[in-house]
């Protein structure tokens, strides 16, 4: 009976050690889980912050590279105009002076008409030189092409320094005046 009682009191002993180790283990492994459990919670929030910090630098680069798209695309219509006006000058400029080279020339057929130089209708420069005339008309033709050629001279250096101009407003918007 003592050996009995020994026995079993031996074995309650063991028992209660290997409950003890087992607790232990238990407790060691609800750590462990607890440890892991935070250790996830960490990764997972820092994961969720370092999207939401790339999600906003996406965003804000998006944002940007519309605004600067709004404004290139304001830059290319005001450039844009700006051609189209410099164009319509020209044009209306280069008509301007083709309109005083033909009333120049109207009144140059006139005059030679007058003179008897050019019949009716017909063109100064259509026959070639105007015949040899009295000296009275010599010199009034001769002082009327000098006027002229002055005239011409005149206008020639005018439309050069347009055509320059024009030529540097066009380059200055980028844009190459030969392909205009």
């Amino acid at each position: 009976w003592r050996y009995m009682t020994w026995q079993a009191k031996a074995d309650n002993e063991g028992l209660k050690r290997r409950l003890w180790d087992l607790e232990k283990v238990l407790e060691q492994a609800q750590e462990d889980e607890r440890d892991i459990c935070k250790e996830m919670t960490r990764q997972y929030q820092e994961l969720q912050k370092q999207r939401a910090a790339r999600s906003q630098r996406l965003e804000a680069k998006a944002k940007s590279l519309q605004e600067q798209l709004a404004t290139r695309l304001q830059e290319s219509q005001q450039t844009q105009k700006t051609a189209t006006q410099a164009l319509a000058e020209k044009d209306k400029t280069i008509a301007q002076l083709q309109s005083k080279l033909d009333a120049m020339e109207r009144e140059y057929e006139k005059i030679l008409r007058v003179s008897g130089d050019v019949p009716v209708g017909g063109s100064p420069w259509q026959h070639g030189p105007p015949p040899h005339h009295p000296l009275s008309h010599q010199s009034s033709l001769d002082l009327m092409l000098a006027k002229l050629a002055e005239a011409s001279q005149h206008w020639e250096e005018v439309g050069t320094t347009i055509a320059v101009e024009h030529k540097e407003h066009l380059q200055e918007f980028g844009l190459n005046p030969l392909e205009i």
